[in-house]
């Protein structure tokens, strides 16, 4: 009876982890790519700057442009990372021709002829960085 009462807290044990350590991982990568996601006037949309972390938006085209494992759009990575198991691996890319030259910038003149000294705005690596900060919001969260 002792032995069925020790292994039948272990397995509550082990879902317990396992559930908490699903939570942690979705709601972690979910923050990263809402962080990604959060919007801001583009310059050509007449702001004046910028913060880095967020992505411009001037017609959509870009925040649109989300792909994550087959699925597009704004808010595609909300049903894929809701399947998520630990160990699965999710692939996003944001799609417009022009969304790494608005992630890392440019400089240099363009194959029309257009002369360009555009900072990086950073909205993929400066959240990516965040993951540790986001992952440890989490695990407070399933502590409490």
């Amino acid at each position: 009876m002792a032995g069925r009462t020790f292994t039948a807290s272990l397995e509550q044990f082990r879902d317990l982890t396992t559930r908490n350590m699903r939570y942690v991982a979705r709601q972690a990568i979910q923050d990263v790519l809402e962080a990604a996601q959060t919007p801001q006037p583009g310059i050509g949309a007449g702001a004046s700057g910028f913060v880095e972390g967020k992505i411009p938006v001037v017609t959509s085209e870009l925040i649109n442009s989300l792909t994550v494992d087959g699925a597009s759009g704004r808010n595609a990575y909300v049903a894929t990372i809701a399947g998520m198991e630990i160990g699965d691996f999710i692939r996003f890319a944001w799609t417009a021709p022009y969304a790494m030259r608005i992630e890392a910038g440019f400089t240099g003149t363009d194959s029309k002829g257009r002369s360009y000294a555009q900072p990086g705005r950073f909205f993929v690596l400066a959240n990516a960085q965040r993951f540790s900060e986001f992952v440890e919001k989490r695990v407070k969260e399933v502590r409490r």
